[in-house]
């Protein structure tokens, strides 16, 4: 009875693999953990720590690659990867492969255009920090601007209130760096 429940277990081990591969192959594009867990969360058996643990051997075993960018973790489905399931894909049920497609197909567009509003300082040197704040959509750096600051107060004030308004920041800064020269002096006459 003990060996049977095991073999399940292993079967279901192998099967959630393979999705995690399926679903990086039909993404066709690199993917955030958090970007991953949100496309498989309408299906079942996927919590949290099984899809970390998960992730975790895939990396080991060289069927997904990983690597950072700014400050987050990208996934994409190796060579080695898209080999193992295109020899085993048949094991994955159909109404999986339909349910992913269909989630591919409907979310996909939504979770890559994502947007990030991220601020951090680090110290420069003696008292001095630089506060980096950027806005990054679908992995790429829409905007970044680093601030040199005279404390750590200061850096944290600047760090937080990016965080807190970039929405408000971002476009006022666009419009005062792409204003024309003449529509510049007016405004200083």
């Amino acid at each position: 009875m003990e060996e049977n429940q095991e073999e399940k277990n292993k079967e279901k081990l192998a099967e959630n693999k393979l999705i995690i591969l399926y679903l990086l192959k039909k993404a066709n594009c690199t993917l955030t953990n958090l970007q991953m867990q949100r496309l498989l969360y309408d299906l079942e058996d996927f919590n949290y720590y099984l899809f970390q643990h998960i992730i975790s051997e895939l990396i080991s075993q060289e069927y997904i690659a990983n690597y950072q960018q700014d400050d987050e973790w990208l996934y994409d489905i190796t060579p080695k990867g898209l080999e193992i399931l295109d020899l085993t894909s048949e094991i994955l049920p159909g109404m999986i492969k339909d349910k992913l497609d269909t989630i591919v197909k409907e979310q996909l567009l939504t979770v890559q255009n994502e947007v990030a509003v991220t601020a951090e300082f680090l110290p420069e040197g003696g008292n001095q920090y630089i506060t980096s704040c950027k806005i990054t959509e679908a992995h790429k750096s829409l905007f970044e601007l680093n601030v040199y600051c005279a404390s750590k107060e200061q850096a944290k004030i600047i760090a937080d209130n990016w965080k807190k308004h970039a929405d408000e920041y971002y476009p006022a800064i666009i419009e005062m760096v792409t204003k024309e020269e003449k529509t510049l002096e007016k405004d200083n006459i």
